[in-house]
C-alpha cells in the first residue's frame, strides 16, 4: 500500500498500525550508498531531522551539535527576550554554525522577540503554538512578512487536510504536522484531540501544494523516523527522542540511584511559568525524568544509520526514491 491506499482505507493509523515492507530488488551495495540530504530553507541537511523547540530538549549546545551532525536546531522561546538573543548570538557566532532557528510566539511580545533575532542575524522563524489553525497565527505570518519578506517561516501545528491547506495559503514555508502525539503533551487527555502523527502526515501530503512537511509528534525510535519520511514527511521533528541525553538543557538527577533529567511539555505548569505566565489557567502538559542517555551524537548516529538502511531495503538512493518505493502493510 501506498500513502494514498493507506489513507483510502479509512483507518487512522498510528506508528503500530504500519510497517514499511521491501517490494523492490535492493541494487545498494552499503548502506552509505544511501543519501537522505534535504534542502529546507536557508540550510541542507544531511540528516532530515530538527530538535523540537521545548526547553528541555533545544539550548544552545543542543543547536550546536545537531548542526555539527547535519541537522537542524530550533532554540525554544520560554525564556526572555535578552536571553534568548544571548542564547542565538552564541549558537549563531560559533565558527562552521551553518544554520541556526529560533522559535517565538503570536501573543504578547512576539513582535520584540522577531525583531530582536532578526537583528542578530535569525533567518529562520518557527511560530510555535499548539493550534496552527488559528487567527492569531494568520495574523503574526502577515506582521512578519511585511516586516521581513526574506525569512524561512515555519508555522503549526495543524492535523488535518483542511487545516493545512489553510496554513499553507498564509504563506509559510514549513508546516507542523500532528497534534496531541507527544510524549509528555496532555491534549488528548484534557481536551479529546488527537490525531496519529502518522495519519495526518498522509492527510497532509495529500494536498500539500508547496510548504514542506514536518513530522512532529511521538517518535521514539528509527523506525517511527523513517515511517513519517516514507509517508512523505520532508523532516522530522524530535522532542523526548533527544530529551536526557548531556547536550539537552538542564541538570543530570539522581533518583534511585539512576541518572536522569527532566522532560516537559511546553504546556506543562512549570515551562508556562518560566515563559512569563505566573498563573496558567489551563495545563496540557505533563513533567516527567527520562533516563539519562549521554551525548546525543549516538542518538543521531542511531537514527541516520537506521534510515539509510530502510532506504537501503527500498532500493532508494535519495529520498525521492525512499517515497517512490516505499510500501506499507496494515498491522491491525
Amino acid at each position: 500500500m501506498n500513502t494514498h491506499q493507506l489513507l483510502e482505507s479509512g483507518f487512522a493509523f498510528d506508528y503500530d498500525h504500519i510497517s514499511l515492507i521491501p517490494r523492490v530488488v535492493s541494487t545498494l551495495q552499503h548502506r552509505s550508498d544511501a543519501q537522505s540530504e534535504v534542502s529546507f530553507g536557508p540550510c541542507r541537511l544531511r540528516l532530515p531531522l530538527i530538535g523540537s523547540p521545548m526547553s528541555d530538549v533545544c539550548g544552545t549546545e543542543m543547536c550546536r551539535v545537531l548542526d555539527q551532525e547535519g541537522a537542524l536546531g530550533i532554540l525554544h522561546r520560554f525564556q526572555t527576550v535578552n536571553s534568548q538573543k544571548q542564547a542565538f548570538a552564541k549558537t549563531y557566532g560559533e565558527e562552521n554554525i551553518h544554520a541556526a532557528g529560533a522559535a517565538i510566539g503570536v501573543t504578547d511580545n512576539y513582535q520584540e522577540q522577531f525583531q530582536t533575532l532578526y537583528t542578530e542575524g535569525c533567518r529562520l522563524f518557527c511560530l510555535d503554538t499548539a493550534n496552527g489553525a488559528h487567527q492569531q497565527v494568520e495574523k503574526a505570518i502577515t506582521w512578519l512578512r511585511s516586516q521581513a519578506p526574506d525569512v524561512f517561516l515555519i508555522a503549526g501545528n495543524v492535523a488535518s487536510a483542511e487545516t493545512f491547506l489553510w496554513l499553507e495559503q498564509q504563506g509559510v514555508d514549513a508546516i507542523r504536522v500532528g497534534i496531541a502525539g507527544g510524549s509528555v503533551c496532555e491534549t488528548r487527555t484534557e481536551t479529546g484531540v488527537f490525531v496519529p502523527t502518522p495519519y495526518a502526515v498522509a492527510e497532509a501530503v495529500s494536498v500539500r501544494q508547496r510548504a514542506l512537511i514536518i513530522g512532529d509528534g511521538g517518535v521514539r525510535n528509527p523506525a517511527d523516523f523513517c515511517k513519517l519520511l516514507a509517508l512523505g514527511a520532508d523532516a522530522v521533528m524530535l522532542g523526548s527522542a533527544l530529551a536526557g541525553t548531556k547536550e539537552a538543557p538542564g541538570q543530570v538527577v539522581m533518583a534511585e540511584g539512576k541518572q536522569y533529567k527532566i522532560m516537559r511539555g511546553s504546556a506543562s505548569f512549570s515551562v508556562q511559568q518560566q515563559g512569563g505566565n505566573e498563573t496558567p489557567e489551563y495545563v496540557e502538559g505533563t513533567e516527567t525524568l527520562v533516563p539519562y542517555r549521554g551525548t546525543v551524537t549516538a542518538v543521531l548516529h542511531r537514527y541516520m544509520a537506521g534510515l539509510r538502511s530502510s532506504m537501503s531495503y527500498m532500493n532508494a538512493r535519495s529520498l525521492e526514491d525512499y517515497r517512490r518505493n516505499a510500501s506499507f502493510v496494515h498491522l491491525r
